[in-house]
This record gives structure tokens, C-alpha cells and sequence, in this order.
């Protein structure tokens, strides 16, 4: 079983995105999308309605891009699963989270997410869990109901909410699959930018429920790089970029990553145009460590 995983995708800067194509020559059987699969021009909207429409708009043309719509093509023709989310240049701008802001417009991206990508629901919302023979992934919704570290970060309940955290315990806790997956369009671990462990109760919360269990692990998005990292004890596989270009030199990156299941254990390839920035790492489920 393979599991390909990417975030962050502008088409405002790559019109072109061959990389799709390569995607679907892998023939995944899960495409999880994690976050800024579109990027909004506007990252201050206040009004509802211009948001729902620049939403629609992009979502439109990315759909519309030839390589990404013949991948999709693809999925549904062979019956293969598209999870999504989003992170903040899809959800309602840079930075921002739905907690501090007009609650229509956390509403409204929501809503486009949905009408976009099809994604599975738990109730309203867009959490989820999708169960495999091998693994269970779980979708999380990190922008919905946070709020900013200044707010919440001593908050047990911080990033997810309290409904969404008691989902997620219940749905670890009941998880007998080999291998659990945990989305996360914000890094666990701090690199740049947003991460968990701005929220350090949220953070330790999550910890004790997954550290000590064998094949669980996290993907997550948002920093333009791939990376490795299991320091807290908890792994988490970072691969985002797959449609942007460095900051610096200009240069496409198409970062992604192929994940292989098997009852033996889990095969992490990262794929990446820049050279330190490729892995291919076998883990063994009964040694469960990078």
C-alpha cells in the first residue's frame, strides 16, 4: 500500500505543474493534500462573500490545471481515496486562524473545502478518519478552532478544540491498525513559523497519547522543505513545496512524499529537485524508531 503526501501548492507562481504527473505515475492509493493546496491573493478578508468567491476562483483554476486534473482524473477512475485539508493560504489568510476571526469566514472556507475535494466529515466538520487494511489516517483540522499562542498556548484544548481533541483520543484509543497516521497541516515540531509546540500543553497532550505507540507517527506541511524528526520520541515526516519555488534561488522544489506500507514496516521517500533534501528510510514496525 502507498500513501503519497503534499502541501502547499501555488499556482500564482508554477502555472505548470508537471509534478502531478509524476504523482500519478506512482498510482497512489491515498493522495493526501495537507494544506495551501491553493494560496489566496487576499490574506485580510473581512467580508464573507469576497472570501467564498476567491476560494471558488482558485480552487477553480487549480482543478482546471491539466496535470493536477488528469491525477484526479485518475484517483476516481481506479477508485482510489483524495483526503484534503487545509492550513492558512486555503483557509482564510497567512497566519490566521479561525478562533480569532469572524466566525462566517472560518464558516465559508470550511464550506469550499468540502464542495472542492469531496473530503469525509465527522459531524460538520472536516476531521476525519479513513480506515485502510494497514492504516489509519486521521485528518486533523487545525485552523478551525484555534487560536494564537498568545490566547491559548497553556490551553490543554489549544489548537483542536475540546469536541475535536475528545474525537481524537477516543479514535487513538479504539485505532487497532498496525500503523496510525496522524495529518497535520502545521508542523509538530518547531522548524519555522506555526508548530505545535508553541502550544506546549497541546503538544505534551498529544505526546503521551501517541509516543508509546508503536506505527504511529505524524505527517505535516506549511515549511517548504522535507525533513525527519523524532527527538520528542514521536516521529513526524514533514514534506511541503510540491509546487512552489526557493526564496532565495528561484528554483522549482516538487517536494512530496511516497510512503510504503507493509506488515514489515513503513519505507519514507522524499521526493525533492533539491538534493539534501531527499530520504529514503526503511522503518521496521517492530523496531519503531527513525
Amino acid at each position: 500500500m502507498n500513501i503519497i503526501i503534499t502541501s502547499c501548492c501555488k499556482l500564482q507562481q508554477i502555472p505548470s505543474q508537471p509534478v502531478w504527473e509524476d504523482i500519478k505515475n506512482e498510482q497512489p492509493d491515498v493522495l493526501l493534500l495537507i494544506g495551501d493546496n491553493i494560496y489566496l491573493n487576499h490574506d485580510k478578508h473581512k467580508d464573507p462573500a469576497r472570501l467564498q468567491a476567491e476560494l471558488r476562483k482558485l480552487y477553480g483554476e487549480q482543478l482546471s490545471e491539466p496535470h493536477f486534473q488528469e491525477l484526479i482524473t485518475d484517483i476516481t477512475e481506479r477508485g482510489a481515496s483524495l483526503l484534503a485539508i487545509y492550513d492558512d493560504h486555503d483557509f482564510i489568510g497567512n497566519n490566521r486562524y479561525g478562533g480569532d476571526n469572524d466566525p462566517t469566514l472560518r464558516e465559508v472556507a470550511r464550506k469550499e473545502l468540502i464542495n472542492t475535494f469531496s473530503v469525509p466529515t465527522t459531524q460538520d466538520d472536516v476531521y476525519s478518519v479513513s480506515k485502510t487494511h494497514l492504516v489509519d489516517i486521521i485528518v486533523l483540522d487545525e485552523r478551525f478552532y484555534r487560536t494564537k499562542p498568545a490566547i491559548s498556548k497553556n490551553d490543554r484544548d489549544a489548537i483542536l478544540g475540546d469536541r475535536q481533541w475528545e474525537w481524537l483520543e477516543d479514535t487513538i484509543s479504539s485505532s487497532i491498525s498496525p500503523y496510525l497516521m496522524i495529518a497535520s497541516s502545521s508542523t509538530y515540531h518547531h522548524f519555522i513559523g506555526e508548530s505545535w509546540e508553541k502550544y506546549p500543553k497541546a503538544f505534551n497532550r498529544l505526546n503521551k497519547l501517541i509516543s508509546n505507540r508503536k506505527g504511529a507517527f505524524i505527517v505535516s506541511g506549511d515549511v517548504h522543505r522535507n525533513a525527519l524528526y523524532d527527538d520528542s520520541d514521536v516521529m513526524e515526516v514533514v514534506t511541503s513545496a510540491v509546487a512552489r519555488k526557493s526564496i532565495v534561488f528561484g528554483k522549482k522544489r516538487q517536494n512530496y512524499g511516497v510512503l510504503t506500507f507493509d506488515d514489515e514496516g513503513m519505507n519514507i521517500d522524499l521526493r525533492s529537485f533539491k538534493a539534501g533534501w531527499r530520504f529514503n528510510v526503511t522503518v521496521a514496525l517492530n523496531n519503531w524508531s527513525l
